[in-house]
């Protein structure tokens, strides 16, 4: 998913964590998991086919955002499943709870977006493998419609 940015905005240390987090909304994610399965239903439907060749840079791609985003969720997303420190006092301890509730239970929250792409990443993965099977079944099936002849 690339990063857009706002006009007259440079990618800054700051801002490009920023905006990378906010590329990530419940709302990508949930064209994503739509666009995923359309991907799986037809690889699964015998309707997407690709060469293992074809394959092989977007399945290296799909493994290189999963292991990226394995360790923004041991690093980032643990971070925030952590209670803030705001005081002793009764007060900030109801507050400290409501953040880190909204932190890591939120279906909006980092934590559950991060696990929704997750799921995307396998659906894609899953679809890109079938693909392969689907076009060796269909090589082997023209190859067989080749020798009867």
């Amino acid at each position: 998913m690339p990063i857009v940015w706002d006009e007259g905005q440079e990618p800054t240390a700051g801002r490009a964590v920023g905006s990378a987090v906010s590329a990530l909304d419940a709302k990508a994610i949930q064209t994503a998991k739509l666009e995923s399965a359309k991907l799986l239903n037809a690889a699964n439907s015998g309707g997407f086919r690709i060469s293992p060749e074809g394959v092989a840079p977007l399945q290296k791609a799909v493994l290189d955002m999963q292991s990226g985003l394995v360790r923004l969720q041991q690093g980032t997303a643990m971070a925030l499943s952590q209670a803030p420190k705001l005081g002793s006092h009764e007060y900030g301890h109801a507050v400290a709870a409501h953040d880190q509730k909204g932190a890591v239970d939120d279906e909006r929250s980092a934590s559950v977006v991060l696990e929704q792409f997750s799921k995307v990443l396998e659906d894609v993965q899953s679809a890109l493998t079938k693909a392969v099977e689907n076009y060796r079944e269909a090589e082997a099936g023209a190859a067989d419609s080749v020798r009867q002849a």
